[in-house]
């Protein structure tokens, strides 16, 4: 997966900042002072994927005194760009809200949702073949997680080698 633009909109600190293209960039390193929003910028990407992030609760990444949110990601997968757009509404009975879409060359969107957003979430897994753990174990450490995989059980751990190799081709 090369993410190509971010878009947010009251996600944390950010209420609505200017996108994020990643064109170009190859390697990329966030610095800045403690509480810049260099992490919320990686929760944004683990939010809009997968909708899990370091807050307990999806309402707590709304942007203090708003009621909605949203992440747009265009990225890139063998040769495919796709959208994905996560929002989220807060109050009594908040609501979530995810589309994926695969972009074409003229910039046109074709919907390619599931009925219902766990079906879309299983798909979004497939194109990106990993998951949320799977991601944050091997290619992200969280912030105070550091020893996230180690602290998994061998079976755990297993899974999730299995996963980054791509052994289930193998299995029979």
């Amino acid at each position: 997966m090369i993410p190509v633009r971010l878009e947010l909109h009251n996600f944390l600190p950010y209420r609505t900042p200017d996108p994020i293209y990643f064109e170009g960039i190859h390697l990329a390193a966030l610095i800045g002072q403690n509480g810049a929003g260099k992490s919320s910028l990686l929760d944004a990407i683990t939010w809009v994927l997968w909708g899990k992030a370091r807050a307990r609760r999806d309402d707590d990444l709304v942007h203090l005194g708003q009621s909605d949110m949203y992440i747009q990601l265009d990225f890139l997968q063998e040769g495919t760009t796709y959208r994905v757009i996560r929002k989220r509404k807060t109050g009594k009975r908040g609501q979530g809200y995810l589309d994926l879409f695969i972009v074409s060359d003229d910039g046109e969107l074709r919907t390619i949702n599931e009925p219902s957003m766990r079906g879309t979430q299983i798909r979004i897994d497939e194109i990106l073949r990993l998951d949320y753990d799977t991601f944050v174990n091997s290619a992200f450490l969280q912030q105070g997680k550091a020893d996230a995989f180690t602290t998994k059980t061998p079976a755990e751990r297993k899974r999730i080698l299995s996963d980054i190799l791509g052994l289930e081709q193998w299995s029979t």
